[in-house]
């Protein structure tokens, strides 16, 4: 794929936007793409792309020598979050290298040293990130943590609003999607962006064994999803038949072959790529519950139909052993569940969009998950240094590194066949982070509804979040008067 293709195509997957319901509409920060008020995320690419004749698109940063000045991450040891965002030395690797490259290229610029920490778990690290802005320690300047851990530091007041750097340019396409989700009341503590890959090996794709298909005489729904008609009525016909009572005692159990493999964590964001998310933003900036009952009931109901044919975890392996085993006809996962385990496998597997709901839904959509980051308050002296720091690697990234991640590990090391290439590159386009998840933690409440498969049925859907509502709306109300309260 040439440069300038691969340019144009990241710009429309960085447009990433949370999902927008029917209740109050989503007001982007200034100087950026107002999404429309629809029940998918808009997912169009800001304004003019201008590229160089290569098809790189500049920073436009003036040039500047800072000395040697180090520009310390601070990350955790979860997920191996650091390789996400750095790497220590050439290995021959092909994401891995890229990113050594983007370091050496900033440092070189700039005169800066730059260098990544992880000793510690989630706990550790957001204890830390607070102590080092009571104690008015500058000797890290971002921390990289746990989705909602960093959310909440960004509630303590530990992170700067990044929306105040003068010299971040946020119209540029690498500041596009979460960046503008998370702005809320004009005000970014913390976001997730291509300072790191972590997006996009944690976004949930839908795959399935090519062979059980043939096997079935089913036709891969290639062509449905080219033509906008991949519902999910489509895919659970085909769950139905993808059962089979492998050892032969009469019932199913995890020895079996099942239709449908997830997690609980896999629920969530299905619920909202079948546009039943729940919070949104009203027109001033502020968190507001979505109040699409009526749709979550019927999202509910499809998936309460499911029940008979689905194996899901608890965890977040999304039974890809089973799949990885052939025993599974669907799996919806985390796209580093495929990249970690089923690369070595003999399993012959194809990924596709979550489907449509229905007819109503114009777009597909691919939520998913991320390690969001913060710039901390401790450090706000160093503004200059940081914002050209952050705006130089986000940049290297979005140009050079995220298209050796989905070219060489998601496109060319994940499929098996051309078709399983052109969905990888649907998906990516529609890509984002779920607000409702990214606050969870944040909102009393919240997490019940946002986990709505995992703790009631469809026939109780309306009555549970009833129950809900009073201690939300005055989460709600709490987080809102929280960010008016924190320094801009």
């Amino acid at each position: 794929m040439n440069r300038k293709l691969i340019s144009l195509l990241l710009a429309l997957l960085l447009a990433l936007s949370a999902t927008g319901l029917t209740g109050c509409s989503e007001k982007p920060a200034e100087g950026d793409a107002a999404p429309a008020n629809t029940a998918q995320p808009d997912v169009t690419p800001a304004g003019e792309i201008d590229e160089d004749e290569d098809g790189y698109l500049a920073d436009d940063l003036p040039e500047k020598d800072f000395g040697g000045a180090e520009f310390n991450i601070l990350t955790t040891t979860w997920y191996n979050a650091k390789n996400y965002i750095f790497a220590e030395e050439m290995n021959g690797e092909v994401v891995n290298d890229a990113l050594f490259n983007q370091r050496s290229k900033v440092s070189d610029r700039f005169n800066v040293e730059v260098t990544c920490t992880a000793n510690d778990g989630n706990d550790a690290v957001a204890a830390n990130a607070h102590n080092l802005v009571i104690s008015g320690d500058d000797t890290y300047a971002i921390v990289y943590n746990h989705d909602n851990m960093t959310m909440n530091n960004g509630l303590k007041g530990d992170f700067c609003n990044l929306r105040s750097f003068e010299i971040l340019d946020f119209s540029k396409p690498w500041w596009q999607g979460t960046s503008q989700v998370f702005t809320i009341q004009d005000k970014l503590f913390a976001t997730a962006n291509p300072m790191a890959m972590s997006g996009i090996y944690m976004n949930c794709t839908v795959s399935f064994n090519k062979k059980l298909m043939s096997d079935l005489q089913l036709e891969a729904p290639y062509e449905k999803v080219r033509n906008g008609e991949w519902y999910l009525d489509d895919m659970i016909g085909m769950i139905q038949l993808g059962m089979r009572d492998l050892d032969g005692n009469g019932k199913y159990d995890a020895k079996d072959q099942w239709g449908f493999l997830t997690a609980s964590y896999g629920w969530l964001q299905f619920q909202s790529d079948m546009g039943a998310g729940c919070m949104e933003k009203d027109d001033a900036g502020n968190v507001c519950f979505t109040g699409n009952i009526d749709k979550m009931v019927s999202v509910m109901e499809k998936f309460d139909s499911l029940d008979e044919y689905t194996q899901t975890s608890s965890g977040t392996d999304y039974n890809i052993q089973m799949f990885a085993e052939g025993r599974g006809l669907f799996m919806f996962s985390e796209n580093r569940n495929l990249y970690e385990s089923m690369r070595d496998t003999d399993v012959s597997f194809g990924v596709l969009p979550a489907p449509k709901f229905d007819e109503t839904q114009k777009d597909y959509a691919s939520a998913g998950y991320d390690i969001y980051w913060g710039v901390l308050l401790s450090s706000a002296a160093h503004e200059e240094l940081i914002s050209y720091c952050l705006e130089s690697i986000s940049c290297e990234n979005y140009n050079n590194v995220i298209p050796a991640v989905w070219e060489a590990v998601l496109g060319s090391k994940l499929a098996d066949a051309p078709e399983d290439t052109e969905m990888f590159r649907i998906i990516r386009d529609v890509q984002y982070v779920d607000l409702g998840y990214a606050l969870s933690q944040s909102i009393a409440g919240l997490s019940s509804i946002v986990f709505l498969k995992t703790n009631t049925t469809a026939g109780q859907t309306a009555s549970f979040i009833q129950k809900i509502m009073k201690s939300l709306n005055k989460g709600t109300d709490r987080l809102n008067k929280s960010y008016a309260e924190l320094g801009g």
